[in-house]
């Protein structure tokens, strides 16, 4: 199929960068997106990996890709499980021994594995281990199945356990083995004539070296009792004994080298998938996101270099298009690495290519403009709309509407804009990877894999500036937990050791941020009732504010990053250091953790309430700055400066968000119940119990703990101390 086959797609230098340029919010900048991989791929270096299991990333997030519903993909490597091509001769006693077998029962891209050792202290592999004619074979059913019973809250999904996560997206865990070698089935790939240089060589023998995984999931079939004219009652079944060779390591490679276009072209087609192809339910069953990144492997390899310009990326989607469309038409979806796997095969059934490829065709012939179904492009759509309304004049248009596109200009953005995203990449990024439960043993280990990869390797200056960063949020966590362990050591030595250690890494982490590492020190003062300290530590977030220089700011709960337009002007483009920004104008929510909590008493039941450990509550910083100075100053008895801050906890109730405005309400009800106002009071724990009451009925998906009402119980205490005895 040669491009250029529809005339609506116009290989217009003009169209591909205003496209291009209103892809950075929808897809993300690809420079940008090189940053995020990079700044993942150093804390995975961090990552405490045992003998027994090794987590490697994967997925959207893995290929740098913060789109709306983008995947987070993990697989856990066995590393308890050698698998081999021969049997070695020495079998050894601590280690499953798994060998490849390739029947012809067995589809491309599939293989068996013949346990070598059934009666292994593995207990993983020695019960899915099954005796099938004269050898023993590995279940791989059984296998995925062994790691569910260990997570019995997460969701089975082909060989994935799906947990759901309250902050973020779902968590696919996919658990497999590790094959050391390039498998042979895979050598085509390796030898594969290639006119246009791409894979290089170079990247080739690389991905080769690193071998591949093995996926607990076989290929499938449709049932022996398949007829014709019932289509929706005829299943696939799948072998139970065939696993899937997995290139997630070798597709990762591969994206990484992708140029600009290359992943435009590549986020736009994610896009499609997930804003119009999933709109049809046979169609979305049909086309997966793995399939289109197989479409573009394919694509790169088969056409010159000269194509992946930015000129040309309305072009580049055209012809990665029609590809899509020559696939669902002949029923053919080739594998990159074993060209022989169909990988329609096993998914999708005749009469629903049919359907699919007529459903793609109706919108390939809409030209280009069908990128503009997706809703992440609504701004462009508009933007168009408004010229081509312009570009018709009564009824007699002087120049072809379709040109609408002509009328509009893209954006170029400055040096020091360039800079700002950068740093808002860098400042959100480094508090993604969040252990769900942090532990001392955990962290600790973090921060000695931090420092042995900055004294025994050559970093240069970002990376060093990642992991002194990263270094400080562990270290604010390590304060938290001496802190909680100084509240269970019974010899006061051991309290005040716990207690002192706490407070010297709370003083190191208070120069990661404005705001998180003064309120946290301030509230660890306040609870030890040391009130004046902890005003200071208030002051010192105040008085940066107050200077107006601009901030950048992450919403941890949505991972949304907010930064102010001072920023750039005050802080780019003047050589200062991610360190001294980061010190200067970095603003987070401030965060508790339900296995640490460092919270006023005064709130805490919004903290007990919690069920899972993995939960967290996150306050607006400047709203719990306030909050904080009213406990103090109450302490204090200073009830004049307590009613003036009431006020502006009031303020705040006009720019809070509808899943803050009841925690709002409870800081008020607390500052009238400090100030003797019992009737406002009340007043004001109810309205908190109604906003809550109401978030919870709009947002059913909201995390678990904000549907229990704990406003209840401080109404309940409240009225109780009302009461006369």
């Amino acid at each position: 199929m040669m491009a250029g086959h529809s005339t609506l797609w116009v290989d217009d230098p003009h169209l591909s960068y205003l496209i291009a340029g209103n892809l950075v919010n929808a897809v993300g900048d690809p420079d940008l997106q090189r940053i995020r991989r990079h700044i993942m791929d150093i804390l995975d270096q961090l990552d405490c990996h045992n003998d027994q299991m090794e987590i490697i990333r994967a997925g959207g997030c893995a290929e740098g890709f913060r789109m709306r519903g983008t995947d987070v993909d993990q697989m856990h490597v066995d590393k308890r499980t050698k698998v081999v091509a021969e049997v070695p001769r020495n079998l050894g006693t601590d280690m499953a021994v798994v060998r490849l077998l390739k029947t012809s029962d067995v589809p491309p891209g599939y293989v068996k594995l013949a346990v070598q050792t059934p009666h292994t202290p593995v207990a993983h592999i020695r019960e899915s281990t099954h005796r099938v004619g004269g050898g023993y074979y590995l279940s791989s059913e059984e296998f995925v199945r062994w790691f569910h019973k260990l997570n019995p809250n997460g969701v089975l999904h082909g060989p994935c356990v799906m947990e759901r996560h309250e902050q973020g997206p779902d968590h696919d865990r996919a658990f497999c083995l590790e094959f050391k070698e390039w498998p042979v089935y895979a050598n085509e790939w390796v030898e594969r004539k290639r006119s246009y240089g791409w894979p290089s060589r170079g990247l080739i023998e690389k991905i080769k070296s690193q071998g591949c995984h093995l996926m607990a999931i076989g290929s499938k079939k449709l049932t022996e009792n398949f007829i014709s004219n019932d289509l929706e009652n005829n299943k696939w079944i799948q072998d139970p004994f065939q696993w899937r060779l997995s290139f997630s390591l070798a597709e990762k490679q591969l994206i990484y080298s992708f140029n600009n276009t290359q992943f435009l072209t590549y986020g736009i087609f994610k896009l499609l998938n997930q804003e119009v192809f999933s709109q049809d339910s046979i169609v979305s069953d049909c086309i997966c996101s793995y399939f289109l990144k197989s479409a573009l492997f394919w694509t790169i390899e088969e056409t010159p270099s000269d194509y992946w310009k930015p000129e040309r990326l309305v072009f580049c989607v055209d012809i990665c298009f029609q590809r899509l469309l020559e696939w669902t038409r002949n029923g053919i979806c080739p594998n990159f690495f074993i060209r022989e796997n169909n990988m329609f095969m096993g998914k999708v059934e005749e009469w629903q290519l049919e359907y699919t490829s007529w459903k793609l065709f109706e919108l390939y012939s809409e030209g280009w403009r069908c990128l503009l179904r997706c809703h992440s492009l609504i701004h462009l759509k508009k933007a168009l709309e408004d010229a081509r309304n312009k570009i018709r004049p009564n009824s007699f248009p002087t120049s072809n509407p379709e040109e609408d596109f002509k009328c509009l200009r893209s954006s170029v953005r400055d040096r020091t804009q360039v800079e700002g995203n950068v740093d808002a990449v860098l400042f959100s990024e480094i508090l993604s990877r969040r252990p769900k439960s942090p532990s001392l043993d955990l962290l600790e280990l973090e921060l000695r894999n931090s420092l042995k990869l900055e004294v025994q390797r050559r970093v240069d200056t970002f990376d060093l500036e990642i992991l002194r960063l990263r270094r400080f949020q562990t270290l604010r966590q390590l304060a938290l937990i001496y802190l909680n362990m100084s509240l269970t050591k019974h010899t006061t030595r051991k309290k005040y050791t716990y207690i002192r250690k706490a407070f010297c890494y709370l003083h190191l982490s208070r120069f990661s941020d404005i705001c998180k590492g003064n309120l946290t020190l301030a509230t660890a003062y306040y609870c030890l009732g040391r009130f004046d300290s902890a005003l200071k530590y208030i002051k010192k977030y105040d008085d940066i504010l107050k200077e107006d220089l601009g901030y950048i700011h992450t919403h941890l709960r949505h991972g949304v990053v907010y930064q102010t337009p001072m920023y750039c002007s005050n802080f780019c483009g003047r050589g200062l250091s991610s360190l001294d920004k980061m010190s200067l104008a970095v603003s987070y929510d401030f965060e508790v953790h339900r296995p640490l909590p460092l919270i006023p008493n005064e709130i805490a039941l919004e903290i007990v309430m919690m069920r899972k450990t993995e939960s967290s509550l996150f306050i607006l910083p400047g709203l719990y700055s306030v909050f904080l100075k009213i406990l103090c100053y109450t302490n204090k008895s200073n009830l004049k400066m307590v009613e003036e801050l009431s006020m502006k906890l009031k303020e705040f109730l006009h720019c809070s968000k509808k899943e803050d405005i009841y925690m709002n309400y409870i800081m008020l009800a607390v500052a009238f119940v400090k100030l003797g106002n019992y009737d406002k009071a009340l007043q004001y724990y109810c309205l908190a119990h109604v906003h809550k009451r109401r978030f919870v009925m709009c947002n059913r998906g909201c995390p678990e703990w904000q549907t229990r009402t704990s406003v209840l119980f401080y109404i309940a205490q409240m009225l109780q101390s009302l009461m006369p005895i």
